[in-house]
């Protein structure tokens, strides 16, 4: 004696799972076509596999865009930040960053390629443990022996020079000197 249909409920993945190990129509589980347990019946709340290859095809166009990023430059003004790839490139739409004070990124160019400088904060506790990294880009660093704090007049001596904030971070400083 065979029971009527009951009406089509829908399984979560692993009562579907429990399910005496068949398949919706009674199918054993090795039977089960490639997109799962008979993706027919399951309508709209399963992508197909038509879907899955726009989903793949669209992910590989993604990846390839972010690959193909310009990189040729003139001028550090030609080079810009893509925050999704965390890279610098030369495409007018990129973010254009300002030069480093204290911590950050800037995108410049190196040999008619852009590149990535990233500055972390450098913690001091007086002016005397900041100095000044000319390469690849003015940024503030840890004074060393070979390094030093800066001395001299500003605009006179010095066009570049760094302090330590009340925040106890090292700040660079771009004074504005007259043209000579």
């Amino acid at each position: 004696m065979r029971r009527s249909p009951a009406p089509p409920r829908s399984f979560a993945p692993a009562e579907l799972a429990a399910v005496e190990g068949h398949g919706a129509r009674g199918t054993p589980r090795s039977a089960d076509p490639i997109g799962g347990a008979d993706a027919d019946d399951e309508g709209p709340s399963r992508a197909g596999p038509d879907a899955t290859a726009g989903q793949t095809d669209a992910a590989a166009a993604q990846g390839t865009a972010t690959q193909a990023l310009p990189t040729a430059c003139a001028s550090d003004a030609g080079c810009g930040y893509d925050p999704a790839s965390e890279r610098c490139g030369g495409d007018p739409r990129l973010n254009r960053q300002p030069p480093i004070t204290d911590q950050g990124i800037v995108c410049y160019c190196d040999a008619g390629a852009c590149a990535l400088l990233r500055v972390l904060p450098v913690p001091c506790e007086g002016d005397h443990d900041c100095a000044v990294a000319h390469e690849p880009r003015p940024h503030p660093v840890r004074a060393t022996r070979e390094r030093p704090h800066e001395k001299g007049r500003p605009c006179r001596d010095l066009t570049l020079s760094t302090t330590c904030e009340r925040t106890n971070i090292c700040t660079l400083r771009r004074h504005a000197c007259p043209a000579r």
